[in-house]
């Protein structure tokens, strides 16, 4: 089977990607910006080097690919790079483009990062490549990156009390690799979201159960999580991630029935519940995992 390219294949996501369409026998390409990866193969990945920010970098990565996985970063011109992905990929005559963009972006476009996701879109409904997305909630994973605070007895992330259907990765990744490789999903916006609302509130009473200990919910105290983040991130993305919370906390991001109904047509398989995701997590941190 010809190749697929994955932009964006060595992130949390996109390695899942990558690493389900191997398992279907597929030839994969990475897009890597390291040049001590680039020529490189792991496990039936090729690494080639190149950067959206230097489109001409980008048609040698494309040369002989037919479908492309379109994964952009929040940048503060990720709609630019997005754009500019979409054109080298119609240029070099890629035949199906599977752009991972977010649950809802459209009902928020005062967030940078989900107007970015609207204008990639439109680039790609005009650029005449026959296109598909993935449109994920918020990542049971993002949660991983909480471990210090949890175990200080502390969930710090803004949820609110509102709701998110928040969705396991492997989800996401399962229905995009379906969406790249089989028929019958052209043109659809496919959003992947998990079984159940989860506030705030249900997320730390799911930790403190599997941790076993009390866990003390933070996240509505916008203010402190800005002066925590606004340590160790940019103002754009501090900004950016400031107004997404705010969002969640007032309108929270929830799924509709059509939702549900248009996942299980790429999705192939019930969504993953959150309890589940927590109980491996814990486990795997018991026996030292990361």
């Amino acid at each position: 089977m010809a190749d697929v390219l994955c932009v964006g294949g060595t992130g949390t996501v996109g390695s899942r990607v990558a690493e389900g369409l191997v398992a279907r026998g597929v030839s994969v390409r990475c897009l890597t910006r390291s040049a001590d990866r680039d020529g490189t193969s792991d496990e039936g990945v090729e690494f080639v080097r190149g950067d959206l920010e230097q489109p001409d970098t980008l048609g040698p990565a494309l040369e002989g690919v037919s479908r492309m996985h379109l994964l952009t970063a929040l940048h503060p011109r990720e709609a630019q790079l997005g754009i500019a992905a979409v054109d080298a990929a119609a240029a070099a005559g890629v035949e199906r483009i599977v752009f991972h963009s977010a649950h809802r972006a459209h009902a928020a476009p005062h967030i940078p990062h989900f107007a970015s996701k609207m204008e990639i879109l439109a680039a790609l409904e005009a650029s005449g490549v026959p296109w598909a997305t993935i449109e994920p909630n918020h990542y049971f994973q993002n949660d991983l990156w909480l471990r210090r605070s949890l175990e200080a007895g502390i969930y710090p992330a803004p949820l609110g009390g509102v709701g998110l259907h928040r969705v396991d990765v492997r989800d996401i990744a399962d229905a995009t690799v379906n969406a790249l490789l089989d028929d019958g999903h052209e043109g659809i916006r496919h959003p992947v979201v998990g079984p159940e609302l989860l506030t705030g509130a249900d997320v730390v009473r799911t930790w403190s159960e599997r941790l076993d200990c009390e866990i003390e919910y933070a996240g509505d105290d916008l203010d402190a999580w800005e002066a925590r983040a606004g340590r160790h991130l940019p103002d754009w993305l501090v900004r950016d991630l400031r107004a997404m919370s705010e969002h969640f906390l007032s309108d929270g991001l929830i799924a509709t029935e059509e939702d549900f109904a248009t996942m299980s047509h790429v999705l192939g398989h019930a969504p993953r519940v959150f309890e589940d995701f927590v109980r491996e997590t814990v486990a795997a941190w018991s026996d030292g995992g990361a």
